[in-house]
Parts: C-alpha cells; structure tokens; sequence
C-alpha cells in the first residue's frame, strides 16, 4: 500500500504525527510510560552495566588489568560508538528499509541533540517489518562486539565492551518507537516518513473496522 493509497483508505484514518524535531520528548515520553519493552530494555543496560563493574573489579584485583586502563578503554568504546558506529548504525537501518521493500532511503539529524536517523520517503510501514527495521542495528553490531570480546587481547575487551554499553544505550529511540508500536498494536498501526516535512504520519484502522474484526 502507498501512501497516497493509505490516506484515501476506507478502513484507515490518520491518527497522530510526529515531528522528527521532537524525537527526543517522545522517546522519553514512551520510557515514561514504562511498558514491558522498556523496562526490559532498562534492565537490560542495568545488567550491562552490573556485569562490567563485577568483571573490572575481579580482574583488577587479580592484577590481570589496572583500574585506569579499565576506564581508558571503555571510554574509548564510547567515543568509537558515538562517533565510527553512528553512521554504520544508521546504514544497516537503511538496508533493513531495502530489504523491506523501500525504495528509497534517505538519513537525517539534529546534531544540537545528538539524534540521527533514516527514513523512507512515503513508504508505509506496519509493525512486522518496523520491528525488523528497528532491531536491526542492535542485534548485528552487538552480535559482533560481544563476539569479538573472545578472541582479543584484555585491553580489547574493555573497548568491545564499552561498544556494547553505549551502543545499547544509544538504541533507546529504535525500543522506545518500538514499544510505541506494541503498545497499538491492537489497532493496526501503519506509518510513513514524509522527508520535505520531517514528519512521521501514524494511521490505525477506524474504530468500526477493528470491533468487526473476530
């Protein structure tokens, strides 16, 4: 379905928009409201985080690494994310949206904000395929990081692992959109990304076609 075709849907109708200035309010909107994705999502960065600190601890104190190389390279990992990884996040973004069916892909940001995105012109979305869009950075960067923390050197590790914690982190508008989705997914929710207005329009089907629906 087009867009053009979704907006003269009989079975649809516009419900909401979203300005992508106002990306970061929604995220934290949708953190907020604490559905199971998110907290999952929290306690996910909180295991993270919890199994870094009880690692550093053991080694330093077993003398494999000192406290200030620990640090040193972690931070390293969170300057590699935030800077190399940004771009590559984005892109496998971009070739999910392909390999959904978009035709094309376009990427933008707010760097006052630190927010980057992709989006596909008028190409209308619904949750299966958004979900696969969303996750995708997020299993495949971290699926290779944690992979790779087994077969380098200790101080390699700590940058491995400073990927996985930040990156995590930085994936917090891909599960906060996400959660968005499960939270309507009782009503069809279908999507498009409108580029020359910045604006993402959300459509769900009429309240009369979901109470006919068995």
């Amino acid at each position: 379905m087009t867009a053009a075709e979704l907006k003269q849907h009989p079975g649809y109708e516009k419900w909401t928009t979203l300005s992508h200035s106002d990306i970061l309010p929604f995220v934290q909107d949708e953190f907020g409201r604490r559905g199971w994705l998110t907290r999952f999502y929290l306690l996910l960065n909180l295991a993270m985080l919890l199994l870094m600190i009880l690692m550093a601890v053991w080694q330093v104190t077993h003398g494999l690494i000192g406290t200030g190389r620990v640090v040193m390279n972690t931070v390293l990992g969170f300057v590699l994310t935030l800077s190399l990884l940004v771009p590559v996040h984005e892109g496998i973004h971009g070739i999910a949206y392909k390999l959904v069916g978009a035709p094309r892909v376009q990427f933008g940001s707010d760097i006052r904000k630190f927010i980057f995105y992709a989006m596909a012109d008028h190409f209308v979305i619904g949750f299966p395929r958004f979900a696969f869009v969303a996750l995708s950075p997020f299993f495949i960067i971290n699926f290779f990081a944690a992979g790779a923390v087994f077969y380098v050197s200790l101080n390699y590790q700590w940058i491995l692992l400073g990927v996985l914690l930040m990156h995590t982190g930085a994936c917090a508008g891909d599960f906060a959109m996400l959660s968005f989705f499960l939270r309507h997914r009782n009503e069809g929710l279908l999507t498009y990304d409108d580029v020359a207005e910045h604006t993402s329009y959300f459509f769900r089907k009429k309240r009369a076609e979901m109470r006919a629906e068995p």
